[in-house]
């Protein structure tokens, strides 16, 4: 009898121990703000935890147990075109990019690493590897760089050398980069355009390239390398450097912003959803891999992703469209930005492929974009 209650005992505590770790979990990482439609009342929630209002207050439940209570914050609901159109994507460097230093050289001997953006060369401003030779032969004996490393602001002093007549330091940079991505949306209202669902990397350093100015343009799919267990595939295009379509102004985690003076989309605006309003199930995704113009195509959210609710892998999603299947494998390079529509909203984009699953990827949330575009546009 002693060792039966014994049993109860530590089975009742295992049990409530991990009740508390589930209630814990959903407290950590849920969000403590959601957004709403004007005076309409928030619906959906996050996974397994749903919002409920109570009165005037709201709060997330799993089952019956209330787990914590949520902020809402009343948010003009946008109407945005859906696109899925390819383009292409042309930049300059805010400074010059260091991608790779040489072993002894003066470069890494003063600290520069890769990564790192160089600003300044002996107090004139660089955007061009051209700039930066020209700066260091004016102060060969000991040059300055102003360097800008993640957050920091850092000053260094490097004495080139020289070889063959002109003043080096031994370090390779980038100022420039180009590639074609998939439209997620377009505002009609102000001309504002979102795309790629994540930055635009640059291929040696994997960090984003930091934006100094920048245009899209028109482009075309004329093949896709079907992507396979292990290998990612890609669609394969080329952009129309002569019919310029907007203005890039940002280049953030959740995707490259701008303007544009023209309608990107012959589609029609659809209400963008929040982020509690998607739902795990079927949605469709508009993208193109032949030519220019988007056909939609079937898929299934799998898992809302509550670490990174805010993200660029804020969701799991799954191609299940045959014709998509037997096509592309699923998800390529070059889909990133397709944008994903459910119960007739504009929920997100697509984002990254799964390597070693191709028929799954990633996606973040249309709000999330919006939110980083509103940010760059206030600070701009």
């Amino acid at each position: 009898m002693e060792k039966a209650v014994k049993l109860l005992s530590r089975g009742l505590f295992a049990a409530i121990a991990a009740a508390a770790l589930v209630v814990g979990y959903f407290y950590i990482v849920l969000p403590c703000e959601i957004s709403v439609d004007g005076a309409a009342q928030p619906t959906g929630g996050f996974a397994e935890a749903s919002i409920r209002v109570n009165g005037e207050n709201c709060g997330y439940y799993v089952g019956s147990i209330r787990i914590k209570n949520v902020d809402t914050v009343q948010r003009e609901r946008l109407w945005l075109v859906p696109c899925g159109e390819p383009f292409g994507i042309r930049l300059h460097t805010d400074g010059v990019l260091v991608i790779s230093v040489t072993g002894g050289s003066p470069a890494e001997n003063c600290g520069l690493k890769q990564g790192d953006i160089i600003k300044y060369v002996n107090g004139i401003s660089v955007m061009s590897n051209s700039a930066i030779c020209s700066a260091l032969q004016m102060k060969p004996s000991c040059s300055e760089l102003i360097i800008e490393r993640g957050d920091r602001e850092l000053r260094l002093e490097c004495v080139p050398r020289c070889e063959d007549g002109v003043y080096k330091i031994g370090a390779w940079v980038r100022d420039s980069a180009a590639g074609i991505g998939t439209m997620t949306f377009y505002d009609p209202q102000s001309g504002a355009f979102g795309g790629l669902g994540h930055p635009v990397s640059d291929v040696t350093t994997g960090g984003a390239v930091p934006l100094f100015r920048g245009d899209i343009t028109e482009a075309e799919i004329f093949d896709v390398i079907k992507g396979e267990q292990g290998s990612a595939g890609e669609l394969c295009g080329a952009l129309h450097a002569e019919t310029v379509t907007g203005e890039l102004t940002a280049n953030t985690a959740v995707g490259v912003f701008g303007v544009s003076s023209s309608a990107l989309s012959e589609r029609q605006a659809i209400p963008m959803a929040f982020r509690q309003e998607a739902q795990c199930g079927a949605a469709t995704i508009l993208t193109t891999i032949d030519g220019s113009k988007p056909r939609e195509y079937d898929i299934e959210i799998e898992r809302i992703n509550m670490y990174d609710i805010t993200g660029s892998k804020a969701m799991v999603v799954r191609i299940t469209d045959e014709e998509l299947l037997e096509a592309s494998g699923g998800i390529v390079r070059g889909m990133s930005g397709s944008p994903i529509i459910q119960n007739g909203k504009l929920i997100g984009a697509v984002t990254h492929v799964l390597i070693n699953d191709p028929t799954r990827g990633y996606a973040v949330f249309c709000e999330s974009m919006l939110d980083a575009m509103q940010e760059n546009s206030a600070a701009a």
